[in-house]
């Protein structure tokens, strides 16, 4: 392992093809989308970390194909060096964990390879406690990143597609290559585990969600609602059947500024290049009406009685 007792040493990210024969090419075109997956998740990581970077490449070496980039600070003198390790790291645990696993424990795993080396002295211990604590503190916005999933999927869909390719490793390296932390290895049978299958995400619900309506659905079918939700147009499909029905007795009567407030389900999927879009909004439960004055539902009286209930449980086993 190499020194690690001066952060600048670690400077490298180091990526190798393993191939199924003896060769040490690889078709261009596959090799630079590969390539284009990898800067398209340190740009994420970068940003998400609050640093501005510079990416350089360098000459593939032997055995296999291998690519070092060098990420790098655009302001050296205001950048912490130790900023720019984080976005190594963090580009390295994205690249080598499955699609639906959490970075964490490679996160640690890395950062504890780092931290073994015996040449550190205290100083350099605690900066480096202090990098596994700020790079930890970024996991969450990284694990729910969009662009990060989708392009690590682009990137694993394009080798499973091409057959030379037998495996695929990340390391970091120091700058003259000699790697600092064990090579992370994927093997082909594995690259179906960091593929995103659909572009579908998990639909984000919104409690307590204000909607000023401007078109109601007065009959049964398909038909779309309209309103205002956050200062902009939306259409969405009412869901509640215990809203609907009050509707359609003539119960509810809108008018101008009429407002519901409900439980939102926003449908949203990521395009191929990871970018969120929202596919549908539904109503899934209305808690009150605006009417002369606010009128709480069925719905919404049960609401609280179910909470009191739960409280109560948590109250008495424990």
């Amino acid at each position: 392992m190499a020194d690690t007792s001066d952060l600048n040493t670690i400077s490298k990210l180091q990526l190798h093809y393993w191939f199924s024969d003896k060769t040490h090419t690889m078709d261009a075109l596959v090799h630079n989308k590969c390539e284009r997956e990898l800067l398209e998740i340190a740009k994420v990581v970068a940003k998400l970390c609050g640093v501005a970077i510079t990416v350089e490449t360098e000459p593939s070496g032997k055995g296999g194909l291998k690519d070092w980039l060098t990420i790098a600070a655009k302001s050296p003198t205001k950048t912490r060096v130790s900023k720019i390790v984080m976005v190594n790291t963090l580009v390295v645990a994205c690249v080598a964990t499955p699609a639906h696993a959490s970075i964490l424990h490679l996160v640690d795993a890395l950062l504890s390879d780092l931290m073994a080396d015996e040449q550190l002295n205290e100083l350099q211990r605690r900066q480096l406690e202090q990098l596994k604590a700020d790079t930890i503190n970024q996991l969450p916005l990284l694990e729910q990143n969009s662009i990060i999933k989708k392009r690590r999927s682009n990137f694993y869909d394009l080798l499973r597609k091409y057959q030379k390719v037998k495996s695929v490793s990340v390391a970091l390296t120091d700058g003259s290559k000699k790697p600092i932390i064990k090579d992370q290895l994927i093997v082909r049978d594995d690259f179906k585990k960091f593929i995103v299958s659909s572009g579908l995400l998990t639909p984000q619900i919104v409690e307590n969600a204000q909607i000023e309506i401007i078109s109601p659905v007065l009959v049964k079918g398909r038909h779309k609602w309209k309103g205002m939700f956050n200062g902009l147009p939306i259409s969405f499909t009412m869901k509640s059947e215990e809203f609907m029905a009050m509707v359609q007795l003539g119960k509810v009567e809108f008018k101008s500024g009429s407002s519901i407030t409900c439980r939102l389900e926003i449908e949203r999927k990521i395009n191929g290049v990871g970018v969120e879009t929202i596919i549908g909004y539904n109503i899934i439960g209305v808690g009150s009406y605006s009417e002369n004055g606010k009128v709480e539902t069925a719905e919404g009286k049960q609401k609280p009685k179910e909470t009191t209930l739960s409280k109560k449980q948590l109250d008495l086993f424990g």
